[in-house]
């Protein structure tokens, strides 16, 4: 690991790649001719779209340029030859050199964040997002709250929030999706902390806008956490926020950047011309047969965004073949995915255009339907490479059983040297993929190299990256609201679509799981990477994130074995500790002798190995609240259908609990404190405070905090209290060794053969 490490940090920057100081120099030397071209964007309609839109400040153009001055002598020599440029023709001039990029080969990832400080921030305070032009004869507001709009040929919609949109005369297009006529209502999800949707339609059209009747649920959840705070068509001041909720609109159309929120910044969903022209070109090749392909790349580097663009037009291809409906994603990134929680790898079945982020759509609804899904209990497949491999060849297997007939399109995650690369050649020969996406165009060279070599039998095509330079959320952030947002869905039977509840989980009552008596509801708890010792079982897996696992056969206690001549993998002998057990592992009778108890009676299931994929199934992940361990209760909240789990017990399955390396639930301790908070701010009375009763959030002692305790100031109550949580006064720090300590990975290679 140390040394590829090593070789991506001694690789030269390409030549052919120039930072936005170096293009910015060249055209302030060329004649006045051409720095009228240079202002031209370099493919049509992407200058408006890729304008990035930040907080207005009258000095911070200025501070800019002087900050840039400093750092590049050269630069400032050169503007002083053109000293007669006016601010707003340099200003011009930084617009440019962003337009021209996204469709300029790309670099590395670690390039474009070595370059990223040193781009001239885009100032853009009139700047028109929408080219519609609203009059009354275009533009009318009907009852309910719609609004029917008639665009011109050529013109484009950016809106802000969460809409319904219907087509009525003509084709518009959206995220990749040709939305055609119909009495369909399409739901979609617009926060400015992704992309914002482009609504084009090339010929005249007629649609209209709705509102949407499940976005207030979804909003609240910014009473919880403040990740969810300021995403959408609302104002952070109170006076604002007053005015908004006057108004009973869930969307707001941008005309120009004026009309977006104050201190708000986004980007325009944009679609390179070397995406556009891959995108058809796969289109055109799904007609005559099913097509597979892979998207790898670096991180950030838009490979999901590539994915779902490329997704959704083969749903809406309206010439594709008839035998085949939808098309087949398998989700192979647990870090960042698109169609499940973090943690996990899924093969999902679209029918429907994706037209939202992941934290808008956490469980299946009537646009999705999942096939098949595994847990890591980490998200990161180096955790377990031999699990990953396993788990994504099953959902392989499941695919050409149950959906060869669709186009497969497949996630890979950003890991791409070192064991990343082994994995995605692996991956590569198992899978056997048509196609190969490559998000870079600039390497590394040695991943290059791997990925020809191991696509003998595939078609290797390198694409340009694209990364957005301005976000509000890092991924840590969004794997965070991902989370929550699974935690709080419900399903809508009615509409096929997905609410929320927005109450904290503490009020929410649990699943009661017997983990011990004559009927246990759990076969035992299994623990992914590190082995908790059994008399410290009971702290390692309370408030936390398990996976909730159903065990077909016993066979999956054998583990796996992949076979890389073969492209298969092998249980029956990839466990050699399994043949010790003297057990018939095919008899489900003797499943209990696998599990210990601790002293607090829970089966603990001590294995090296985790669960075969091949035998068994992830149905989803639940939060253990609390653990009873007098009455042998566990306390889990989960969004998993009652239906669900009825239906294995009365089958006869077998339930097994995953703990490993989740993201640590600390949003779900901190709903309760940030609900209290908010509601103190915005001077509304708390729904908690209604009865006057203890709020139970206990851990496994059975601590429970007051309400009372917030309300009154009484913060070293909630301390003592909330089960990990810590409360700091005003201007108090965490004491020296308080953080995690890391180990450095080349510990000891350099220190000899000392003791």
């Amino acid at each position: 690991m140390a040394s590829n490490k090593r070789r991506k940090l001694d690789t030269a920057e390409p030549p052919q790649v120039m930072s936005a100081f170096a293009r910015l120099k060249k055209r302030a030397q060329t004649s006045a001719a051409n720095q009228e071209e240079d202002r031209q964007p370099s493919t049509p309609g992407f200058h408006e779209e890729n304008a990035t839109v930040i907080p207005t400040n009258d000095d911070k153009p200025e501070k800019a340029v002087r900050v840039r001055r400093k750092k590049t002598k050269t630069l400032e020599k050169a503007d002083q030859d053109k000293s007669v440029r006016s601010k707003d023709q340099e200003t011009n001039l930084s617009n440019v050199a962003n337009v021209d990029e996204p469709t300029e080969p790309a670099g590395k990832v670690n390039d474009i964040n070595l370059h990223a400080p040193d781009k001239p921030a885009v100032q853009t305070p009139f700047a028109p997002l929408s080219t519609f032009k609203r009059t009354k004869s275009n533009l009318q507001k009907k009852s309910g709250g719609k609004l029917q709009l008639k665009l011109s040929s050529g013109e484009r919609l950016v809106i802000l929030g969460s809409y319904g949109l219907r087509v009525i005369i003509g084709d518009v297009t959206i995220c990749g999706a040709v939305l055609r006529p119909s009495e369909k209502i399409h739901w979609i999800h617009a926060p400015h902390c992704h992309a914002l949707p482009v609504i084009r339609c090339p010929d005249e059209a007629v649609l209209e806008l709705e509102n949407h009747p499940d976005v207030d649920d979804l909003r609240k959840l910014g009473n919880l956490s403040p990740h969810f705070q300021r995403l959408w068509n609302e104002e952070s001041s109170p006076e604002a926020q007053r005015k908004r909720e006057k108004s009973t609109s869930t969307f707001e159309i941008l005309f120009t950047s004026d009309d977006r929120p104050k201190r708000a910044i986004f980007n325009a969903l944009i679609s390179p011309p070397e995406w556009n022209r891959e995108i058809e070109r796969l289109v055109v090749a799904s007609r005559s047969k099913a097509i597979s392909v892979m998207v790898t790349g670096p991180k950030s580097s838009g490979k999901s965004t590539f994915g779902k663009i490329l997704t959704n037009q083969l749903v809406t291809d309206s010439t594709k073949n008839r035998h085949s409906v939808g098309v087949a994603v398998l989700d192979l990134d647990p870090g960042q995915p698109e169609h499940c929680v973090p943690g996990q790898i899924t093969l999902v079945h679209v029918t429907e255009p994706l037209l939202g982020p992941s934290f808008c759509r956490p469980i299946p609804s009537s646009s999705t339907r999942m096939i098949r899904s595994h847990t890591l209990a980490s998200v990161s497949p180096a955790s377990d490479p031999q699990l990953y491999c396993a788990a994504a060849i099953d959902l392989l297997t499941h695919y050409r059983n149950r959906l060869s007939a669709c186009p497969l399109v497949v996630n890979m995650p950003g890991w791409i040297q070192g064991t990343g690369l082994d994995l995605i050649t692996t991956l590569i020969g198992g899978l056997r993929p048509t196609e190969v996406m490559f998000m870079s165009q600039t390497g590394p060279v040695e991943v290059i190299e791997g990925l020809e070599e191991a696509c003998r039998a595939s078609s290797l095509v390198r694409l340009p990256s694209q990364s957005c330079q301005y976000t509000t959320r890092t991924a840590a952030d969004l794997r965070t609201m991902q989370l929550m947002s699974y935690f709080h869905a419900e399903a809508n039977t009615n509409r096929g679509q997905v609410q929320w509840n927005s109450d904290p989980l503490t009020t929410i009552p649990p699943w009661m799981v017997n983990y011990s008596g004559l009927h246990p509801g759990i076969l035992g708890v299994l623990c992914y990477g590190y082995q908790a010792p059994p008399e410290l079982l009971a702290e390692a897996i309370n408030g936390t994130i398990v996976a909730v696992v159903e065990v077909e056969r016993a066979l999956a206690f054998r583990g796996a074995r992949y076979d890389e001549m073969e492209g298969t993998f092998d249980s029956a002998e990839a466990d050699e500790s399994a043949s010790d057990m003297q057990m018939d592992l095919d008899d489900s009778h003797d499943l209990s002798k696998l599990a210990t108890a601790t002293p607090e009676g829970i089966p603990l299931i001590s294995k090296e190995t985790a669960l075969n994929p091949r035998h068994s199934h992830t149905i989803g992940l639940a939060l253990v609240r609390g653990i009873d361990t007098e009455k042998g209760i566990l306390q889990l909240l989960t969004p998993i259908a009652p239906g669900k789990l009825e239906e294995i017990n009365e089958k006869g399955g077998n339930i097994v609990l995953v703990s490993g390396k989740f993201d640590p639930a600390s949003w779900a301790y901190t709903e309760d404190l940030y609900y209290k908070s908010r509601d103190e701010d915005t001077g509304e009375t708390a729904e908690l405070e209604q009865g006057a009763s203890d709020i139970d959030s206990r851990d496994g002692e059975g601590a429970a905090f007051s309400v009372a305790d917030i309300d009154t100031g009484n913060t070293d109550a909630v301390t003592t209290s909330i089960p990990w949580i810590e409360v700091l006064h005003a201007g108090q720090k965490r004491g020296v060794g308080s953080r995690i300590w890391k180990v450095r990975r080349d510990l000891g290679r350099s220190a000899g053969n000392g003791d």
